[in-house]
């Protein structure tokens, strides 16, 4: 900068040379502030308050309502459920009668089959209400969409008609009728309840009531119904076959009608157990079931107890097949009751379940749709009471930063927007203030600019050399500056002249420093020749002692590496000896095993004349067949063939014991030479195992050898080893020496020359000072 330069304190600008006013500056335009050019704003920092506010009011209403429309699903699942399980009910009710009817055929058919009044009529009507629910089964099932249970209805339905034709051309007797249509109930009819648990969900709940329910109607009642109302038309042929009263029950009607009677029993145990613990569950299911299984145990017990007392235990007949047929419609009512009470009930509860259910979802739906409206008028209220205010606010900064500040936002809230509108007022008094301040500090500035000007061109003099300028000291605060740099003058103007006295000094000390320094590097160099001879010498004793260190541990480890050799032999050989000694025991081992084998082989070749006797006999009892098939004619045609199967399968027989044979003696005529084999080589393991003894004994001595060889090797090589490292302590120190002489020899030459560049350095600050103007 030019001498006359001068800068305005508050702004730094030039002021224009020769001038005392105001700075030259362009006409002030206030801009509204932007973000520093480095930073950059985020995707929030973009958006308004409004904006934030509803993005907040999104991030906490879409879970709110995402929550609620869950649970509303979850609801209409639960729903939707129930009336596919409803479904599942509908379906049972059909399929109860096709299972109801089916047994009471089953019973009439019996009767038929046994040739009693009345039966055809009762099996003919009974037949027509199968069929007809057979229809309405198979209706809902495809109402429903259940095509493969259709179809397994209608395989039902062919079966039960086939065995219908069967009954009415009487090709079966009263039992197998009877029988053939247990077999059709349990392996089809029963399982089509659980096709339709299974199709319709009537296995999955958490209710205790449904669970208990779906169990007795689809499993329960549907497997022993049929079995437990079996004992009427099990029983009724042992009774037909006993005749009247006072008969004497043999012990194989007796075991008939037992097995009948238990299997039943067991039966009807089950279901009046899980009736038993159904209506334990809750109130409705115990007024709604307790009567049924009530009167299913009553009944029951009569047609039980009755044949247990009248066939299972007395020895003479006290009970007829009318009186069984009065105690049947009683029970077999009660059990189909039961089931039918049950499937009511399960239909009940659903459709309870049902319509609470929905209740319930629209109640939710409801109160999710107010909710929501509330929520968002409450966010809506809450928005505006915020970005109302701050808009206002916002407006005022926009004025303030336009430059007016006579701006003034009325304050009409007490949260955080009030604390921040009466932030801003008083931000924007002070601003008022501090705009005042600074015209006062302006004009002062400008006083000072003057006295600044006049002082710099003093000092612009004073560092170009002239140490006897001084500046004016004046009132301000440039005049406490302007006193201390005249002090400080004053004091460079004395310690220059002390540095000019001081510089000749050192000239004249250099050149003297000079000559001994000299003296003294040539004094190192003669001494660093001479150390480094001595180390060299010192070198190459260390370097023929460590020669010679060295082979004595080379012979040391040879006779370390002989002595292991040694031992690892006498090892070897011991091991040798050993395994010659388990060879032996093995190889007598193999031979009596081997002599065992011949043993058995023997006995193979009785077995082979034992299987031999049976072909030869075999053949001949085939040839007798043949015979006897030839005499019967035609009738015996079919038991030749099997005769001539069996003469071939005796011939094949006779011709593989023959090679069985055969090779028996070949395996016992190589067990002789393997048995040879082994004798000889037994003996000659023996011979073996001496001349290891003796091998063994011959490595111990030269183990003996060895140790002591080591043992002198060892202390040779210690006493070179001492030896070495004497020497090598002494070239160390040689070393050393050198070291040191050569370090004198560094410091002197940097003495010599730190001399030569002080004297050089005296010579410059004389010439530098030359140029400076001291007073007298």
């Amino acid at each position: 900068m030019s001498q006359n330069a001068r800068l305005d304190p508050t702004t730094a600008a030039p002021l224009l040379p020769g001038k005392t006013g105001a700075p030259a500056r362009s006409p002030a335009r206030v801009r509204t502030p932007r973000p520093p050019a480095g930073e950059r704003s985020t995707l929030l920092g973009r958006l308004s308050v409004g904006q934030k506010l509803a993005l907040a009011g999104l991030l906490l209403g879409v879970p709110f309502v995402l929550t609620n429309v869950a649970q509303l699903r979850g609801g209409q699942a639960q729903v939707r459920q129930l009336q596919t399980q409803l479904g599942g009910q509908q379906l049972l009710v059909p399929l109860l009668e096709v299972l109801q009817n089916t047994q009471q055929v089953q019973l009439s058919s019996v009767q038929v089959l046994q040739g009693e009044t009345g039966a055809q009529a009762a099996n003919t009507q009974q037949l027509q209400a199968l069929e007809k629910a057979f229809k309405a089964l198979s209706a809902a099932a495809a109402a429903q969409g259940l095509d493969s249970l259709a179809a397994e209805v209608k395989q039902t339905q062919q079966n039960l008609d086939t065995l219908r034709w069967s009954v009415e051309s009487a090709s079966v007797t009263a039992a197998e009728a009877q029988k053939a249509y247990s077999d059709v109930l349990q392996t089809s009819v029963t399982p089509l309840f659980t096709r339709v648990a299974v199709a319709k969900g009537l296995n999955v709940t958490a209710d205790p009531r449904l669970a208990a329910l779906f169990n007795l109607t689809t499993t329960t009642l549907p497997e022993n119904m049929a079995l437990a109302g079996s004992v009427v038309a099990g029983t009724s042929p042992v009774l037909e076959r006993l005749g009247a009263r006072g008969s004497v029950i043999d012990a194989r009607n007796r075991a008939d009608a037992r097995v009948v009677w238990e299997s039943a029993y067991q039966a009807a145990t089950k279901i009046t157990a899980n009736l038993t613990a159904a209506t334990a569950l809750s109130p409705d299911l115990k007024s709604a079931l307790g009567p049924a299984a009530q009167k299913l145990q009553a009944s029951a017990d009569d047609v039980f107890n009755g044949l247990n007392d009248g066939l299972i235990v007395p020895e003479r007949l006290s009970i007829t097949s009318a009186e069984l047929a009065q105690l049947s419609p009683a029970y077999l009512g009660a059990l189909y009751g039961t089931f039918k009470q049950s499937v009511g009930t399960l239909g009940n509860i659903l459709n309870a379940d049902v319509a609470s259910r929905t209740r319930s979802l629209q109640l939710s739906t409801l109160l999710l749709v107010l909710g929501t409206l509330l929520v968002a008028g409450l966010l809506y209220l809450i928005a505006r009471s915020i970005t109302g205010p701050l808009g206002t606010l916002t407006s005022a900064s926009r004025r303030l930063a336009a430059g007016d500040l006579q701006v003034d936002v009325p304050v009409t809230t007490r949260d955080e927007v009030g604390l921040l509108t009466t932030s801003f007022n008083t931000a924007a008094a002070q601003l008022r203030e501090n705009a005042l301040r600074v015209e006062q500090e302006r004009l002062e500035a400008q006083k000072l600019q003057n006295n600044i000007g006049e002082f710099l061109d003093v000092t612009m003099d004073i560092a170009g050399g002239d140490l006897t300028r001084r500046g004016q000291v004046t009132e301000d605060v440039l005049g406490n500056v302007v006193d201390s740099i005249n002090l400080m003058t004053d004091e460079l103007a004395q310690v220059l002249q002390e540095v000019q006295q001081a510089s000749q000094s050192v000239t004249g000390g250099s050149q003297a420093m000079l000559g001994t320094t000299a003296q003294i590097e040539r004094g190192t160099r003669a001494t660093v020749e001479e150390a480094r001879r001595v180390s060299e010498q010192a070198a190459e004793v260390t370097q023929a002692i460590r020669a010679m260190a060295q082979n004595a541990q080379s012979s040391a480890q040879t006779a370390q590496q002989a002595l292991l050799a040694s031992q690892q032999g006498q090892e070897a050989v011991e091991g040798t000896l050993s395994g010659m000694q388990n060879i032996r025991r093995e190889v007598q081992g193999v031979a009596k095993r081997i002599k065992g084998l011949g043993d058995r082989s023997l006995e193979i070749q009785d077995i082979v004349d034992t299987i031999t006797q049976i072909t030869r006999q075999t053949h001949l009892l085939a040839l007798n067949a043949s015979i006897e098939a030839a005499g019967a004619g035609e009738a015996g045609g079919r038991f030749s063939i099997v005769a001539d199967e069996v003469r071939k399968l005796a011939d094949t027989s006779a011709q593989a014991t023959a090679r069985i044979a055969a090779l028996i003696k070949n395996v016992q005529a190589e067990i002789q030479d393997v048995i040879a084999s082994v004798e000889d080589g037994t003996r000659e393991v023996e011979q073996g195992y001496r001349v290891a003894g003796s091998a063994g004994e011959r490595l111990r001595e030269l183990g003996v050898l060895a140790t002591q060889a080591a043992q002198f090797a060892e202390l040779i090589a210690d006493s070179t080893q001492s030896q070495v490292r004497a020497v090598e302590q002494m070239g160390g120190a040689v070393g050393q020496i050198a070291t040191i002489a050569q370090d004198s020899q560094g410091s002197v030459s940097r003495g010599r020359a730190a001399a030569e560049q002080l004297e050089q350095l005296s010579q410059e600050l004389g010439t530098s000072l030359a140029r400076f103007r001291l007073p007298a």
